[in-house]
């Protein structure tokens, strides 16, 4: 079974791409993801049960760039973010047979 979670550390400042591949999980029958959408949430570093709701701000766009071919991988953008903040990203891949994935992504932000 694949690896289906991804660690990543930030800076408050810094914006780049991340690239989700859904191919290792690629549902039975499904030969193409035809939209992801994402969602982030957020908790201090020190208080895991303090969680709350950050797309806006640790996401550029809420719905992922599918990229081409093999058209299994989607694409987000990462911006912002608090520091001494950790946050869950969850990307849900639509496939064209109907399947659905989740992929979960985890990015700690703090200043250096």
């Amino acid at each position: 079974m694949p690896l289906r979670r991804q660690q990543h550390d930030k800076q408050p400042n810094e914006e780049y791409p991340i690239d989700i591949n859904f191919g290792p999980a690629l549902p039975l029958g499904a030969t193409e993801l035809v939209s992801a959408i994402a969602s982030a949430v957020k908790w201090p570093r020190r208080r895991p049960t303090e969680i709350t709701e950050a797309t806006s701000e640790i996401l550029l766009s809420d719905t992922a760039i599918i990229l081409n071919p093999p058209y299994i991988r989607a694409r987000i953008f990462l911006k912002g973010g608090t520091d001494n903040y950790d946050y869950k990203i969850t990307i849900l891949g639509n496939f064209d047979n109907g399947a659905k994935l989740e992929e979960e992504l985890y990015v700690r932000v703090r200043e250096e």
